[in-house]
């Protein structure tokens, strides 16, 4: 800060005093984090839905299973312990995340600035200004992330489609359909079926395609996707619409349908989420610039399923 404190107008000395009772050091204290990611996962639709944790390092290496659905009950023999080959042992990795930082300097406009700092709000209208203006990006970096990419931001790390490679299915330029959505589940490995809350997430576009062939239909489930958009279902599977989801893949015109549970995603923050405060006397503008350090990466990407050369457009 190159100006002197006794510069900066009484609202601007008032918020930095407000910021200084809820940061330790420039550091969130934890009910200020939580709110913080809790305003940030608010009103979108993949964050919202996948599993995210805090870090209280930089890198971490959390314990995953990797087996589902293996035989584990054989007949009893009195007075016989069970064979090598009949005892159970699930399978067993890890999963590694390893945090980059990332910055967002955002300005309050000073006249902001007067209407909130007098009011007993100021500290939660702060956290939810921070949250609402950084959660665009976080859900972009989660969806499209991908190491190759041109913007820098989404070249940090790869998101849920780029890391989807095991299971994957080549739609052929067509419009999203039942065919294509029961082909997409059929290349689900069988031990991975049973999961709780599978879904399809894909674009608007692909979503509209399948929902027009259901109202096409001349039965009870047709009217009711003709009636309610709500909820657009194949087999038990919701299909949802992520407006975040890419329209230009391919041939520029197509997307993807990933099949799996969300909670596969870990998107992860570290817990030291900083934030520093600067006022700008020749734009009267109070800048808070907010640090932190993110990360992310599948739980166990074998149980995903890609399908792509979905149109989109």
């Amino acid at each position: 800060m190159q100006e002197n404190y006794l510069q900066k107008p009484i609202e601007v000395q008032k918020a930095d005093m407000a910021m200084s009772d809820f940061t330790s050091g420039g550091v969130l204290v934890r009910d200020q984090r939580k709110k913080f990611i809790l305003v940030n996962i608010k009103g979108t639709v993949v964050t919202a839905r996948v599993q995210v944790r805090n870090m209280s390092k930089e890198s971490e290496e959390l314990p995953k299973l990797t087996t589902f659905g293996s035989q584990v009950l054989y007949p009893a023999t009195e007075s016989q312990a069970p064979t090598y080959a009949q005892r159970s042992k699930p399978g067993t990795d890890k999963v590694t995340l390893t945090s980059q930082e990332i910055i967002a300097a955002i300005d309050y406009p000073r006249y902001v600035l007067k209407n909130q700092v007098e009011g007993p709000s100021f500290k939660s209208t702060l956290m939810a200004y921070l949250g609402q203006h950084t959660r665009r990006d976080i859900e972009n970096l989660i969806v499209n992330g991908d190491t190759t990419s041109t913007n820098t931001l989404l070249a940090m790390f790869d998101g849920m489609i780029a890391s989807a490679t095991s299971n994957t299915y080549a739609a052929g330029a067509a419009a999203l359909s039942t065919a294509i959505l029961d082909t997409t589940t059929l290349t689900m490995p069988e031990e991975y079926d049973d999961q709780d809350g599978l879904v399809f997430l894909t674009n608007k576009t692909a979503r509209a395609a399948y929902r027009k062939e259901l109202g096409a239909r001349g039965t009870q489930l047709g009217d009711a996707n003709q009636i309610s958009s709500k909820s657009v279902q194949y087999d038990d599977s919701e299909v949802i619409r992520v407006p975040m989801f890419p329209n230009t893949l391919g041939g520029g015109t197509e997307t993807v349908v990933l099949y799996l549970d969300p909670k596969q995603w870990i998107f992860a923050f570290h817990e030291a989420i900083e934030t520093q405060t600067e006022y700008n006397i020749r734009e009267r503008s109070w800048t808070v610039v907010l640090t932190m350090r993110v990360a992310q990466d599948y739980e166990h990407e074998p149980a995903v399923v890609k399908a792509t050369g979905v149109l989109g457009q």
